[in-house]
C-alpha cells in the first residue's frame, strides 16, 4: 500500500513537471471543440454529416485540384509587444505556403520510411486584397483591446464591441486571429463550427519567425492550427491508438513532445511520425503533411469549405462594367406589334477580365427581373446579352436596365451602370424592308399605298450601291403594297449592279422594269415571321465572330451566301450552338441559313 502511494506521489511530480515545462497546452482545438459542442449540440450531428460528405468524395473523386485561400489576420494588441508588424505577419504567411506545398527548407529532414507518404497539399494562402464589400484591403487588421490575455474560451476575440474583432465572412475568408492567448498556443474552428467563431487563433509570442523563442518559433504552431481549419485530426486521433482517419499516418499511442528520435515505435507500429504536423512535437522537428492528409483536406475544401478558394480575393478590387448602349428598344424609337426582344450592351471599362455579372431589368411599374451572364468579357469590349422576349401593350414605356456584380463583387463605378429610356409599342405587322441599290440610286424611290391608292409613306435619297433599311408598321385588318420605282425603266439588276429587294426574310430579284409591287399582306401570309427553330444569331452587325443558336433542335449544318447566291461560308455541326469565325468575310449584307434534321431557318446580318 505504501509503495503504491510513492508510486502515485511520483506520477504526480512528473506530471507536474512535465505540465509546467510546458506553459501553455500545445494545441487547444479539441477543447475549444468540446466547448463548442456544449454551445450548440448540433455540432457533433454536423460533423458526422461532414465525415459521410468526405468518404463519398474520396470514393468518387481522383481530381488533383491546387487551391488558393484568402487569408485576413486580424491583431488584437494592448501592448507595443503584442503589435505584430506586417514583416512577421509575412514570415507565417511564408510558413503556411511552404509547409503545405512542401517546399520547407526542412523538407530533406523526412526519414526515409516516410518519403512515399509525404505530400505537397497544393494549397496556397494570400493576403486578402479586398473585403467582401470590395474595398482595397492589405488582408492586416488592427485592433486596440483593454483586454490583457484572452483564454481558450473566450469569445470576445470574435467581437469588436468586446474587445476583440468581428469575423470576416469565414465562407470566404480563412481568418486568423493573433492576441495574447493565456492558456494555449493556439486553436482552431474545425468544418461546421459557429460561422461567427470560425477561425484559427495564435498566441502572439508564437507566432511567425522573427524574434521567436524555441521551441516553437518556425510559425508550425499556425501550420498545426490552419490543418485543423481544414478538418485534420492529431495524428494519434486524440484517443490511446487511435485513429485520425488517415491511412498512411501510421497509429501511434499518444502525442510526441521535443523531438525523439526515429524510429519511435507504439502501438506495433514501425515508428512514430512524430515529424508531421499535427503531432505536439518541437517546430524544428516538424516537416511532413501525408498524402492521405492531402486528400482529406481536399475532400474538405470540395465538399464544406467550397466557396473559400477564390483567387479573386487576392487582387486588388478592379471591377467596372455598365450597360454601354441598349440594342432593343432604342430611346424613342416605335416598334410594331406586341412581341419584342429586350437586348443590351454589357461593356467591360475595367482592366481585366469579368467572367460573370447580373443584368437587371424593369418594364414601366412592373416588377424587376434578372439576368444572370457567365462568360469572358475582355478589358474595353462589350458583348450583347438577350434579357428576355416580352409582349406589350400598344403605347409608351419606360424600360430601365442596370449592371450589377462583376465577378460577384461590387461594381466599383456605379455611375455608369444604369440605362433608362422609352419607347413607343404600335399594334400592327412589322415589315423590315431592305433595298440594294445598282451604281445609280437617283432613278430609285419608294412608296407604299393602301388598298384604293393613297400613298401612306414614302422616300428617295437613296445611296447608290449600298443597304438602304427602312421599316414599316402595317395596320391590323389592313393589307398595304410596296411599290419600288426606277425612272430609267431599268430596275436595279443586272447592267449597273446587282441590286435586290428583300421584305422580312422573303428576297425579290432586282430584274424589273419601272416598277416592282409587293403586296405585304402576301408577304405576312407566307409565315415570314415564323420561327420553328427557336434559333437566333448574335451579334448583328458583326465585326467578325458571330454565334448561332438553335433553342430546341441540334443544327445539321450552317451555310452563308452573299447577295448573289455564292456560298462564303459551310459547316457541318450536330450541336445547338456554335461560334463562328467571319474575319475573313468581306464587309457586307449576308444570307445565314440553318438546318437541321426536320426544318431550316433564314437570317440576313451585316458584316462590318
Amino acid at each position: 500500500m505504501k509503495s503504491t502511494c510513492h508510486i502515485f506521489v511520483v506520477l504526480c511530480v512528473i506530471l507536474s513537471i512535465g505540465h509546467s515545462s510546458i506553459a501553455q497546452q500545445r494545441c487547444g482545438t479539441m477543447e475549444r471543440l468540446y466547448y463548442e459542442m456544449e454551445i450548440d449540440g448540433s455540432i457533433n450531428f454536423k460533423r458526422q454529416s461532414i465525415e459521410k460528405k468526405i468518404n463519398r468524395w474520396k470514393k468518387q473523386s481522383n481530381a488533383s485540384t491546387s487551391f488558393t485561400i484568402p487569408v485576413v489576420f486580424h491583431i488584437l494588441y494592448k501592448n507595443d509587444s503584442e503589435f505584430i508588424n506586417s514583416q512577421q505577419i509575412l514570415s507565417q504567411l511564408d510558413v503556411l505556403n511552404e509547409d503545405f506545398n512542401r517546399n520547407n527548407s526542412d523538407a530533406n529532414q523526412t526519414p526515409n520510411d516516410f518519403l512515399n507518404a509525404a505530400a505537397n497539399c497544393d494549397i496556397h494562402f494570400c493576403l486578402a486584397q479586398r473585403t467582401v464589400d470590395n474595398d482595397t484591403s492589405n488582408g492586416i487588421t488592427y485592433t486596440p483591446t483593454d483586454v490583457s490575455s484572452f483564454s481558450l474560451y473566450d469569445n470576445r476575440i470574435f467581437h469588436d464591441s468586446l474587445g476583440g474583432k468581428t469575423i470576416w465572412d469565414s465562407d470566404k475568408f480563412l481568418n486568423i486571429y493573433v492576441c495574447d492567448l493565456s492558456n494555449a498556443l493556439g486553436f482552431a474552428s474545425f468544418p461546421g463550427s459557429n460561422e461567427s467563431r470560425d477561425a484559427v487563433v495564435i498566441d502572439f509570442e508564437h507566432f511567425g519567425t522573427i524574434d521567436v523563442s524555441p521551441p516553437y518559433n518556425k510559425g508550425r504552431t499556425a501550420t498545426h492550427e490552419v490543418g485543423h481549419w481544414l478538418n485534420l485530426l492529431h495524428v494519434w486521433g486524440d484517443g490511446n491508438c487511435g485513429s485520425d482517419q488517415v491511412s498512411d499516418t501510421p497509429v501511434q499511442e499518444t502525442e510526441n513532445y521535443g523531438c525523439p528520435s526515429h524510429p519511435s515505435p507504439s502501438c506495433d507500429n514501425d515508428g512514430d511520425m512524430f515529424q508531421n504536423f499535427m503531432d505536439y512535437t518541437d517546430d524544428a522537428c516538424m516537416n511532413l503533411f501525408t498524402n492521405g492528409q492531402k486528400e482529406r483536406m481536399h475532400a474538405t475544401l470540395n465538399v464544406e469549405r467550397s466557396t473559400i478558394s477564390n483567387p479573386m480575393y487576392c487582387q486588388l478590387p478592379f471591377e467596372d462594367i455598365g450597360i454601354y448602349e441598349n440594342i432593343t428598344p432604342l430611346e424613342n424609337q416605335e416598334y410594331c406589334g406586341q412581341d419584342l426582344e429586350i437586348s443590351t450592351s454589357l461593356y467591360n471599362y475595367s482592366e481585366s477580365v469579368i467572367n460573370s455579372a447580373t443584368i437587371y431589368f424593369q418594364i414601366d411599374d412592373q416588377s424587376m427581373q434578372s439576368v444572370d451572364w457567365n462568360g469572358s468579357l475582355e478589358p474595353n469590349s462589350s458583348i450583347s446579352i438577350d434579357l428576355a422576349s416580352v409582349s406589350l401593350n400598344p403605347g409608351f414605356h419606360s424600360l430601365t436596365i442596370y449592371s450589377s456584380s462583376p465577378n460577384g463583387f461590387r461594381d466599383l463605378n456605379p455611375n455608369n451602370d444604369t440605362l433608362q429610356l422609352e419607347f413607343l409599342v404600335k399594334s400592327g405587322t412589322n415589315f423590315d424592308i431592305t433595298i440594294q441599290t445598282d451604281n445609280y440610286a437617283e432613278e430609285n424611290y419608294w412608296e407604299i399605298q393602301n388598298s384604293i391608292g393613297q400613298v401612306i409613306t414614302s422616300g428617295s435619297n437613296l445611296i447608290s450601291n449600298d443597304i438602304n433599311s427602312f421599316n414599316f408598321c402595317q395596320d391590323i385588318d389592313s393589307c398595304y403594297t410596296l411599290i419600288l420605282y426606277d425612272e430609267y425603266d431599268d430596275g436595279i439588276c443586272c447592267d449597273f449592279g446587282n441590286g435586290f429587294l428583300q421584305v422580312n426574310q422573303q428576297i425579290y430579284s432586282g430584274s424589273f422594269n419601272s416598277e416592282i409591287e409587293i403586296d405585304l399582306c402576301s408577304v405576312s401570309s407566307s409565315a415570314v415571321f415564323d420561327n420553328p427553330l427557336q434559333a437566333h444569331i448574335f451579334p448583328n452587325p458583326t465585326n467578325g465572330k458571330m454565334t448561332v443558336e438553335s433553342l430546341h433542335q441540334p443544327m445539321t449544318s450552317i451555310i452563308i451566301v452573299d447577295v448573289y447566291g455564292k456560298i462564303v461560308f459551310q459547316k457541318s455541326c450536330h450541336t445547338k450552338k456554335e461560334d463562328l469565325n467571319l474575319y475573313h468575310v468581306s464587309s457586307g449584307v449576308y444570307f445565314l441559313q440553318i438546318y437541321t434534321e426536320t426544318n431550316s431557318q433564314n437570317f440576313k446580318f451585316f458584316k462590318q
